[in-house]
This record gives C-alpha cells, sequence and structure tokens, in this order.
C-alpha cells in the first residue's frame, strides 16, 4: 500500500455534471465511487465567504474566523489600501497535513489550492507547481524538490488560467494545454507516491477550474450561438481526463487506502451583480464625495470619466476623485462612511468605522447599525430592469453569518444576488435610479454552491448523521489516521475506516 489515507480534490468541479455524465457512463471512475463508496453533499461558504473554500476544507477551521477570504486583494483591518494576504499571515500548522506530521504521521502534499508551506514537515511538499490560484509563490520541500520535478517533468503547461489569445485557435490551445496537465500532473502524482509508504497522501486537480471558468460560455450557450463542437465539449473532455486519473491515483494508493474524493465548490454561468456595488454606495452618498460632483460623475459615461483621469494634472487628480466619491484609496477619507471590497460571487461592503479604520467616520453602535439596516434595504430594493424583480436574494451581516466574535477583517455586510435572473449588469430602484456596470475580465463562468465528498474504504459512524459541511473534511482526515483532533476546530470527523475497504 503507497497510502494509509489519499485523498484527491477537484478544484471548482461542478458536481451536478460529474453526476450527470457519470451516470451516463462518461465517468467510470467517479460512476464507480458513487456506485460502490460513500457520497455525502458538502455545505460550504459560497454564500458568505466565497474565498474561504479552500482555507476551510484544509483546516477545519470557519472562514468567520480565518479571514482568509480574498487572497490576491483583502483589506486588512488598519490599512486603507488593499493588499496580498501574504505567507507570514498563515498559520500553517493548522492544516490537517500539519497536523498529521505532528502527530508523527509521514505525509505528501501536492498543490493544495491556497496553501503556504509548513516547515519541517515530515513527508514532502510540492505547493504552487500547478495552481490555478497562485497567491503565493511556488515552493516545495525539501527544496530540491521543485527543481526536481520541472527538469524531469517540466513546468506546468498553463502559467495563467486568463492570459491567453481570445480567439477560437487560443481557447483550442488552452484546451490543449490542460489536457496535457492532467497528464503531467498525474505522473508528477504517481511518482511521488510510489516513492515510499505514505500515511496521507494529498493532491488536487486544478484544471477543472480553469476549463470552467473559460469555456462555460461555450459549453451553457446561453445566447443561441453557434459554437465549434470541440470547444461545447472541452469541459466534459478535461473531467473526463481527470476521471481517468483519479482511476490512476486509486489504483497507485492501493488496495487498502481510505479514499476521499472531494470537489470543492462548482461552476455555473457567471451571473455577476458584485461589480453594481460601488456605483450604488456612491448613489446612496456613502462615499468620499458629496453633492453635485458626485452626482455629475454618476451621469458621466464611463469613456469620459477614463478620459478625465488620463487628462487631469496629478495635483489636481486626488481632489476631483475625493469631491466625486472615487478615490482609488477611499478609506483614505473620513468623509468615506461605506466601500465595496471584493469577495468573489458574493458582494460585500465594510464600514469606514472609528476606532477600527485609521480615518474612520461611522461612529460604533448605533449609526453604524442604522448604516447597514439602510443598505440592507436599499439593496433588497434593486430591480431587474427587464423583469421588475428584485435581483437580491439577502443580505447578512458579518454577526448574522459568523457571530459576534468573528474576525475583525471581515465585510461587515454580505450580499447574496440571485443566479436565476441571468447576467446581472445593471439594475434600477427609486433612490438610485438606474445603474448599469458591465462584468469585467473574459470569464464566462462562475462558482456555484455544489460541493461534494466520494468516500472509499469508509463508513459513517451513527453519530455523524447530520448535515455534512466543507469544514468537516480536516478532522475526517484525521480521524481516519487515527489522530486526535486538535483544539479549534469548527468542522467534526465524518467517517471512519471500513473493513474490508471497498475499490473502484
Amino acid at each position: 500500500m503507497s497510502a494509509r489515507v489519499c485523498v484527491i480534490s477537484l478544484d471548482a468541479a461542478e458536481a451536478t455534471l460529474i453526476e450527470r455524465w457519470a451516470a451516463e457512463g462518461q465517468l467510470p471512475v467517479l460512476g464507480a465511487l458513487a456506485r460502490d463508496g460513500l457520497v455525502l453533499r458538502l455545505a460550504n461558504c459560497l454564500e458568505t465567504l466565497p474565498g474561504s473554500i479552500w482555507p476551510e476544507l484544509t483546516t477545519g477551521r470557519s472562514g468567520g474566523r480565518l479571514a482568509r477570504f480574498y487572497h490576491s486583494r483583502k483589506l486588512h483591518t488598519g490599512d486603507t489600501r488593499f493588499r496580498p494576504i501574504s505567507t507570514e499571515e498563515v498559520d500553517a500548522s493548522q492544516y490537517y497535513w500539519s497536523v498529521a506530521s505532528a502527530a508523527g504521521r509521514r505525509v505528501a502534499v501536492i498543490d493544495q489550492p491556497q496553501a503556504a508551506l509548513c516547515r519541517g514537515l515530515d513527508g514532502i511538499q510540492l505547493l504552487g507547481w500547478g495552481s490555478h490560484d497562485r497567491p503565493f509563490p511556488a515552493q516545495a520541500e525539501p527544496g530540491s524538490l521543485l527543481t526536481e520535478i520541472q527538469s524531469r517533468f517540466g513546468v506546468y503547461p498553463v502559467a495563467s488560467c486568463d492570459a491567453r489569445d481570445k480567439t477560437p485557435e487560443g481557447y483550442r490551445t488552452l484546451l490543449d494545454d490542460l489536457l496535457g496537465a492532467v497528464e503531467r500532473r498525474t505522473a508528477v502524482l504517481l511518482d511521488l507516491m510510489a516513492r515510499e509508504s505514505w500515511d496521507l497522501f494529498t493532491c488536487a486537480f486544478t484544471e477543472c477550474h480553469c476549463v470552467g471558468h473559460q469555456f462555460w460560455g461555450f459549453f451553457a450557450d446561453a445566447e443561441g450561438r453557434e459554437v465549434p463542437p470541440d470547444l461545447r465539449e472541452a469541459i466534459q473532455r478535461v473531467y473526463a481526463r481527470v476521471d481517468g486519473a483519479v482511476g490512476r491515483i486509486i489504483e497507485g494508493a492501493g488496495a487498502g487506502a481510505a479514499v476521499l474524493v472531494v470537489a470543492s465548490h462548482g461552476m455555473g454561468p457567471k451571473i455577476g451583480g458584485t461589480q453594481l456595488l460601488p456605483e450604488f454606495l456612491l448613489r446612496l452618498g456613502l462615499g468620499s464625495g458629496r453633492g453635485l460632483a458626485t452626482q455629475a460623475r454618476s451621469w458621466l459615461p464611463r469613456r469620459f470619466r477614463r478620459l478625465v483621469r488620463r487628462m487631469a494634472p496629478a495635483g489636481a487628480l486626488r481632489g476631483l476623485q475625493a469631491a466625486a466619491g472615487s478615490l482609488p484609496t477611499p478609506l483614505e477619507s473620513p468623509r468615506t462612511r461605506a466601500i465595496a471590497v471584493p469577495n468573489n460571487r458574493c458582494g460585500a461592503i465594510r464600514l469606514n468605522l472609528r476606532g477600527r479604520e485609521p480615518h474612520g467616520g461611522v461612529e460604533p453602535g448605533g449609526e453604524a447599525d442604522a448604516l447597514l439596516a439602510e443598505m440592507r434595504r436599499e439593496l433588497l430594493a434593486l430591480e431587474h430592469l427587464a423583469t421588475g424583480e428584485r435581483i437580491v436574494k439577502r443580505v447578512v451581516t458579518a454577526a448574522e453569518a459568523y457571530g459576534p466574535d468573528h474576525h475583525p477583517d471581515l465585510p461587515d455586510l454580505i450580499v447574496v444576488f440571485r443566479t436565476d435572473l441571468g447576467p446581472l449588469e445593471a439594475c434600477r430602484s427609486d433612490r438610485v435610479g438606474v445603474i448599469r456596470e458591465p462584468f469585467w475580465g473574459s470569464r464566462s463562468g462562475d462558482h456555484t454552491t455544489e460541493s461534494r465528498l466520494w468516500a472509499l474504504g469508509t463508513e459513517r459512524p451513527r453519530e455523524a448523521d447530520l448535515p455534512a459541511n466543507v469544514v468537516d473534511l480536516a478532522p475526517t482526515v484525521l480521524r481516519l489516521l487515527d489522530v486526535a483532533r486538535p483544539p479549534g476546530l469548527d468542522g467534526r470527523a465524518l467517517l471512519v475506516p471500513s473493513a474490508p475497504p471497498l475499490r473502484v
């Protein structure tokens, strides 16, 4: 046996597609997992802090306490500018493989998304070699491992999922690279797995993530366009290639292994809505500007605004932006009352709170509560231009979602947009008028709330017959390894080893 416990993560693979194609016989390995093993639907954080999905999976701790929900551009309490999360801010000892290593288990960790290196691990780590999201530099331990892998197997074929020629031929090149990436990744994984007998072997296939973002528009064909068959079938082809790779990894793990296959979160059409929030807040008068300057900026064409930014003298530009309420770092002004912060598929708003922000202008307590209530009311009043239906499904405060002791970096208000109205690039209400803000970027797919766990060689104890959550993965892995549960986990163990184990 090459792995006592083998965890295979499918990054942003849409579980409903897996289930459909598995039932049709197109994904035979995952179909066998569903038939012969256990299948659990996992609740997740996709309607609160979507970007916390991987930290929650790998630590068993709530994103409300970790606050790692937007790695590349986050507002840290005490700062006025967005900046990336650094590796120094990550407690790598909290990962389930780090806990297992500290308990004397031999571990192999390959390309876990958004993970930082844990120094002194009993085993090997290869991180950032072929990840979709790369918030931290590629690293390995031992340090020579990254050089060895790149020398023997080459660099990962997809340097950046979004950087490519946006023509049919450009998409075809990306598809070929993704299919080749699955094969190269599989070769790396099988090589590392065969080097010794591991207590824990944990890895991730990230190709489903990229193909979903880039090819969903071809797959869904929402506008009835004529789409070349090879582009329409791109997602299915990558999933099928990953399915075969999963089978090879399970075979390599050996007949006695407990196997967990995790679909972290899903992929579907790009809906949007979050890009409407900055203008929405300006229209409510919550930016640094007030009165006519802010109103004029709102009604000026976007092209004219860009021209003003280019042509205005450097010394005058900041004053113009402050008056118009569009400072690039709005928390520099105490006149700012609320700003939109990045939060992936969910909108997020943070108050410029006195005592928390360097230039806070909103008093905690009654004033802050009243402002949150006002924004909630106005958000729920936003209407779809064509149908008149409300576009916001739900608005919650951080305290409502995560309790009063949540991390101070969390947004104060979280906005969940409806996903059944099609793309949300415009809205209206009596208070803010009509707002039009198109999508940015070229992605046609965005994340859904579907998470799954397929398991072999395990069974559910009676006390685990409760709704499962992504934070349950880490304590489940530790229980399968017979490692004591560390303090501070929000999840619980879902499975125990079964005997004899079932196989694909």
